[in-house]
């Protein structure tokens, strides 16, 4: 049926598409558009493309000459202006260009987002790099639709980076561990469980339908369980803030469960709906963040118990929130003493071990649905350093780079840095 209907777009936008384009149709409506189904999710795939990369292909050309010209002249003022100034115009500029350039273009060729270098020279490579190669997609003779294009309007419907979107996630699925360690320190049991879970899962063995994965991140507090999350985010979806947070300590009573999935008809909220039905279909390829689970009244189980279970959750207006494309995370310090012994010790906490713990608060059948339970170690001064190290890197020198200013600070001034409000079990909570 969708190729049928592909022949009547062709002619009328006057651009082919291929037999496996059609295919890969198929592939990314069933994987990233279902609020609607199929064949319509695919025919408005097909429609939305076609007529993105028309508009582009009679636009871009212009578009592209106005914009080269501008950046000329912006190079030109350079002695006028100072060092923020001019990194602020460079951001400047690139918005100009999101805005004048089709974003089915921009979206193929984007590896970066300009603003986030620091330096004025990155900066300039950046746009000069992305110039270039849009000045060659505006010179080609466009005819077809390719599987890029697709990628491209998949990601602008669902703000899913095109890069994710096209990527084989088999292939990135091999490197998760060592990213992971790349950004988290000291973790390294907590990021091996939770990596082969996650390949695991997406091996195609778990149940459709169900989250990506659920875990139980318990370990003392400070050691790195929001940053691993935001890593996993950083892998997963591209973007280290599609997370989903709730403060658990905020649904302490009975009535509180219904703030996520809505007041009930003649309350005051009704007609808002439930909030993390209303956040999880705004954003459905997400880290959700349950924290300090511990806190949470008995009956917001009832609503885990149901996301873990059928991978869905509807409000009292009947809107449907679907969690298959998510990561489900419940953090607690309840077993960090155990945790943080035993790991002393040089042992890991087994499975078994770290249930029987945690069967003393939480209910049977939660636990049996959950993913694994993720133990994280208690950070030693060693890894303190290292950590403090790493940070350094990414923002202090960084900004200090962006002023001009050439900073060195020396080992023994930083392990002294790093160890000033060192405490075992309580370190570096971000």
């Amino acid at each position: 049926m969708i190729s049928n209907n592909a022949k009547l777009y062709t002619e009328h936008h006057e651009l082919s598409i291929s037999d496996d384009s059609i295919r890969e149709i198929i592939r990314l409506a069933k994987r990233y558009l279902k609020e609607k189904s199929l064949p319509d999710s695919g025919i408005d795939l097909i429609d939305r493309t076609m007529s993105a990369v028309k508009v582009s292909k009679q636009s871009l050309p212009k578009d592209i000459d106005s914009l080269k010209s501008e950046f000329l002249d912006l190079q030109k003022e350079n002695n006028k202006k100072t060092q923020d100034q001019r990194l602020e115009e460079l951001d400047w500029f690139y918005l100009s260009l999101t805005n004048k350039v089709s974003a089915i273009v921009l979206d193929q060729y984007l590896d970066e987002d300009p603003t986030n270098h620091k330096t004025i020279e990155e900066k300039q490579a950046s746009i000069i790099a992305l110039l270039e190669k849009i000045k060659t997609h505006a010179e080609k003779d466009i005819t077809e639709v390719t599987d890029s294009d697709l990628a491209a309007m998949v990601s602008i419907i669902t703000g899913i980076p095109a890069g994710k979107v096209q990527t084989q996630e088999k292939e990135r699925l091999l490197d998760i561990e060592d990213t992971l360690r790349k950004r988290v320190i000291g973790q390294d049991v907590a990021i091996k469980t939770i990596s082969d879970a996650i390949v695991e899962s997406r091996s195609g063995l778990s149940k459709p339908g169900q989250p990506i994965g659920s875990f139980f991140f318990s370990g003392p507090t400070g050691t790195g369980k929001t940053e691993l999350a935001k890593s996993l985010a950083e892998f997963l979806f591209n973007d280290e803030n599609a997370i989903i947070r709730f403060d658990m300590s905020e649904f302490k009573e009975e009535h509180s469960a219904a703030l996520l999935y809505g007041a009930p008809p003649g309350y005051v909220g009704y007609e808002e709906g439930g909030v993390l039905v209303n956040k999880i279909r705004q954003k459905p390829y997400a880290i959700v963040l349950f924290d300090e689970i511990e806190k949470a009244h008995q009956s917001v189980f009832d609503v885990f118990l149901q996301i873990l279970d059928e991978g869905k959750l509807h409000d009292r207006l009947g809107k449907e929130g679907d969690f298959s494309n998510a990561v489900i995370l419940f953090t607690s310090n309840i077993g960090s003493d155990f945790i943080s012994k035993t790991m002393e010790k040089g042992d890991v906490p087994t499975s078994n071990q770290l249930t029987d713990i945690m069967s003393n608060y939480f209910r049977p059948e939660f636990l049996g649905r959950i993913t694994e339970i993720v133990p994280f170690a208690p950070i030693s001064e060693k890894i303190a350093v290292s950590i403090f190290n790493l940070h350094l890197k990414k923002e202090l020198l960084n900004m200090a780079e962006r002023l001009g200013i050439t900073l060195e600070i020396n080992e023994e001034t930083r392990t002294y840095l790093a160890l000033m409000g060192f405490l075992p079990y309580m370190v570096l909570d971000r």
